[in-house]
């Protein structure tokens, strides 16, 4: 009774971003999208452990105290990874803030200041879990620090405008009170490839260890991406296109 009862409880629970969208980053979209690149393998009871807390970490909180139903609860999470791993996030978004400088009337760009310019810029730190993630739960195999690397470094001096929008921009941010010319990007970034974390075993009396071939510990993982465009606006809401890099 009470598997199907938490069988209901998962169908009920909200969609997690389709395979094709832009997903927010988080720890349990992130967490999945390992699953869908096979970066982690669920056939591990201490993994599978782990990763039914960090994606449903309400149930965690509701049973994991009772040793049958939390085993209940991870068998139901790993059916449900089975069923829906073809939805997982494969691509996700990273904002962040830019200031503008002068306008270049010979260039017709708005300049990036020194400290904003995008130069050579192949790695961001998409997410980071800060506390411990989920109530009290330790979690030591799955990664907490995710940083994307991109194969084709992106450098940008600042946003082509033309005089005219150039102009409108800048009474817009008049009329905002944005006297420091910020504006908000956002890089659209699609997974390719995630190097599977390998269990390397603990010496006497020590935990195992799960970490990527070149990563020293499992703190952090990387995630190999494409760049596929860069979105400015002039509002933090981000509704106010302002220009569309394509890569």
């Amino acid at each position: 009774m009470f598997l199907r009862a938490l069988f209901v409880v998962l169908l009920l629970l909200p969609a997690v971003a389709r395979a094709d969208d832009y997903a927010k980053p988080d720890w349990p979209s992130l967490t999945r999208t390992m699953v869908r690149f096979n970066a982690i393998d669920l056939s591990d009871p201490a993994i599978l452990d782990e990763y039914a807390i960090v994606t449903e970490c309400d149930l965690y909180k509701a049973f994991y105290s009772n040793d049958f139903k939390w085993q209940q609860v991870r068998q139901a999470v790993l059916q449900a990874a089975r069923n829906d791993i073809a939805t997982f996030p494969t691509a996700y978004y990273y904002d962040t803030k830019l200031q503008l400088d002068r306008y270049d009337f010979g260039a017709n760009l708005f300049r990036f200041t020194d400290k904003s310019t995008i130069r050579n810029v192949n790695a961001f730190t998409i997410y980071s879990v800060a506390g411990t993630g989920c109530g009290g739960a330790h979690i030591k195999i799955l990664p907490r620090t995710f940083r994307v690397v991109i194969g084709v470094p992106v450098t940008m001096d600042g946003i082509p405008l033309g005089e005219k929008d150039a102009q409108t921009l800048l009474g817009n941010m008049d009329k905002d009170g944005n006297i420091s010319r910020i504006v908000y990007a956002r890089f659209n970034l699609r997974i390719t490839y995630i190097d599977p974390m390998r269990k390397m075993p603990g010496g006497q009396g020590e935990a195992d260890i799960y970490h990527q071939s070149n990563a020293p510990d499992n703190e952090s993982v990387r995630l190999d991406a494409h760049l596929d465009s860069i979105d400015f606006y002039e509002d933090p809401q981000m509704q106010k296109l302002i220009y569309e890099a394509q890569m």
